[in-house]
C-alpha cells in the first residue's frame, strides 16, 4: 500500500488530484466570497468523489490528511468568519442536530476509546457545526438548490453507466444481456468507493423530484419529460431491491402530484414521456427482463435472511448490542465491541442497514429520541408556509427514509451532508416560492426570480 502525498497511492491520479482541485477551490470560494451558496456545489462533489473501492481509515493519508488538507480547509473556513463576521443564526434543524451530535458521542464515555471510534463518533458534531456555519453564512436560492440536485443526479448515473461501460470492456466473450445480468447479479462491482449500488439508487430517489421542479418550470419543454426516463432506466438496470422500493414511492408521489397540479401541457408531457416510455421499454425489453429474472433469482435464495442479504441476522445483533446498553447505545464500533470482533473487520465502520435497528444499537433510546425529534423539525420547516419546492423535496425525503428501513440511509455520511446543505439553502432563501397557485394547479412566475432571487 502506497503511502505520502503525490507519491505512489492506491487511489488513481485523477482521483487524487482531483480531491485536491476541490479543496483549493473551496479555499478560494470561502476566502472570496460572503454567501456559501457557492461553496455547497464543491462541498457536495467532496461527498461523491472517492473512487478507491478498496478504501480503509488507513488509506486517509494517502490524501495528505491531516498535514495539508485539513489545514488549508481550516484555515479557510477560519479567514472567512474573521473576514465576513457572520451573525450566529439558529436554524429550524439545530436542535435536533444538536441531540444527535450528543447522541454520537454519549458512549464515548462508557466504552472502548479508539482514534477510529472518535473520528467516527465526531460525526454528528460535523453535520451539526456545519449547519450552524451555512446557515449563518448563506443566501439561499431554492432554483439554484434544484439545479445542483440535478447535476448531482447526473454525476451519479454517470457513474453508473462508468461502472457498466468497464464491464463490457472486462468481458468482451459477453453479449449486451449477459453483461446485465451479471453486472445487476454482482451490484454492478458493489462499491462504487464512496458507496455502493444501493446507495446510488436512493440519491436519485432523493434527487428525482428535481426533474419534476424543471418540468413546472419549463412545461412546454419536452427535453426534461425525456431527461425524466434517464433515473427511471439506471433504478430499473441497477439490481437494488431497497432502491426499486423507495424509487418506486418517489415517482409514485411525484406523478400523483403532476396530474394533480399540472396545467394542460403537464397532460400533454405525461402522454409524450409514456410513450417514449412504452419505446425505451420496447427497446430495452431483453435488459429489464434480464433484471426481473435477477431480482426473482434473489428472491429464491431459500431462506428469509438469505433472501434479505443477512439482514435478518444483522438485525438480531443490533437489537443484542441494544440490550447491552439500553439507553445511551453501545456507540458506533460497538460491532467489534460487544460480539466476535473476529467476525468484523476492524478497518470497515459497519452500519446496521436499517435506520431504527441502528439508532438504537449505537445511540440507545436517547439516540431514537434525538432522531425522532429530528424528523419533527426537518418536517416542521418543510410545512411551514408550505410551497412546490417544498413538497418536491419532502417526496425525496419520504421515499429514502422508507428505504432507509431496511438500508443505510439517515446515517450515511453523505445522505447526512445533503440534508444539511439542502436545508440550508431552503431556510435562508429570500424567496418562498417561484411559483403562484391557480386554482389548484401551480404555475411558474419568472418575475418573483427576477425580482427577488438574488445570488448575492
Amino acid at each position: 500500500m502506497g503511502s505520502g502525498f503525490f507519491g505512489l497511492t492506491d487511489f488513481s491520479p485523477y482521483n487524487l488530484y482531483g480531491v485536491y482541485v476541490l479543496i483549493l477551490l473551496l479555499s478560494i470560494v470561502l476566502v472570496l466570497f460572503s454567501n456559501t451558496l457557492y461553496a455547497i456545489p464543491i462541498l457536495a462533489g467532496f461527498l461523491f468523489i472517492i473512487s478507491n473501492s478498496s478504501i480503509t481509515f488507513d488509506t486517509l493519508d494517502q490524501f495528505g490528511f491531516p498535514h495539508i488538507a485539513l489545514i488549508l480547509i481550516f484555515s479557510s473556513f477560519i479567514v472567512h468568519i474573521i473576514r465576513f463576521r457572520p451573525r450566529l443564526k439558529i436554524g429550524g434543524l439545530f436542535t435536533g442536530l444538536l441531540l444527535i451530535a450528543v447522541a454520537y458521542l454519549i458512549p464515548l464515555i462508557y466504552t472502548e476509546v479508539s482514534m477510529k471510534a472518535v473520528m467516527v463518533s465526531s460525526a454528528g458534531l460535523v453535520y451539526f457545526l456545519f449547519y450552524l456555519f451555512l446557515f449563518s453564512t448563506t443566501k439561499g436560492n431554492k432554483d439554484y438548490l434544484f439545479k445542483l440536485m440535478i447535476v448531482i443526479s447526473f454525476i451519479l448515473m454517470m457513474q453508473l453507466g462508468t461502472k457498466i461501460f468497464r464491464l463490457f470492456l472486462d468481458h468482451p466473450e459477453l453479449n449486451f444481456i449477459e453483461v446485465f445480468g451479471l453486472g445487476m447479479t454482482n451490484n454492478w462491482g458493489d462499491n462504487f468507493g464512496w458507496a455502493n449500488i444501493n446507495d446510488v439508487a436512493f440519491y436519485l430517489t432523493l434527487t428525482f423530484p428535481t426533474y419534476v421542479y424543471f418540468i413546472f418550470k419549463k412545461p412546454k419543454n419536452i427535453l426534461y419529460w425525456l431527461l425524466l426516463l434517464l433515473p427511471i432506466l439506471a433504478v430499473a438496470v441497477s439490481g437494488s431491491r431497497g432502491g426499486l422500493i423507495g424509487f418506486f414511492i418517489v415517482t409514485l408521489l411525484s406523478f400523483v402530484f403532476i396530474l394533480l397540479r399540472g396545467t394542460k401541457h403537464h397532460y400533454l408531457g405525461i402522454g409524450i414521456a409514456v410513450l417514449s416510455a412504452s419505446l425505451v421499454l420496447l427497446i430495452s425489453y431483453d435488459v429489464l427482463k434480464e433484471s426481473f429474472d435477477a431480482m426473482i433469482d434473489m428472491l429464491n435464495r431459500g431462506s428469509i435472511d438469505a433472501i434479505s442479504s443477512n439482514r435478518i441476522f444483522i438485525y438480531t445483533q443490533g437489537i443484542s448490542i441494544y440490550r447491552q446498553h439500553w439507553l445511551f447505545g453501545s456507540g458506533w464500533s460497538s460491532i467489534q465491541q460487544v460480539i466476535d470482533a473476529s467476525s468484523w473487520p476492524d478497518w470497515r465502520l459497519f452500519m446496521y442497514h436499517s435506520t431504527i435497528i441502528h439508532v438504537l444499537a449505537t445511540m440507545g433510546l436517547f439516540g431514537l429520541f434525538a432522531l425522532l425529534f429530528h424528523y419533527y423539525q426537518v418536517f416542521s420547516v418543510l410545512f411551514n408556509k408550505i410551497s412546490l419546492e417544498k413538497k418536491l423535496i419532502m417526496f425525496g425525503y419520504i421515499a429514502t427514509q422508507i428505504h432507509g428501513l431496511i438500508d443505510n440511509v439517515q446515517f450515511s455520511v453523505p445522505y447526512s451532508f445533503l440534508i444539511v446543505f439542502i436545508f440550508a439553502i431552503i431556510e435562508t432563501s429570500d424567496v418562498g416560492t417561484l411559483f403562484i397557485k391557480d386554482g389548484r394547479k401551480y404555475i411558474y412566475d419568472e418575475s418573483l426570480q427576477q425580482s427577488k432571487e438574488t445570488l448575492s
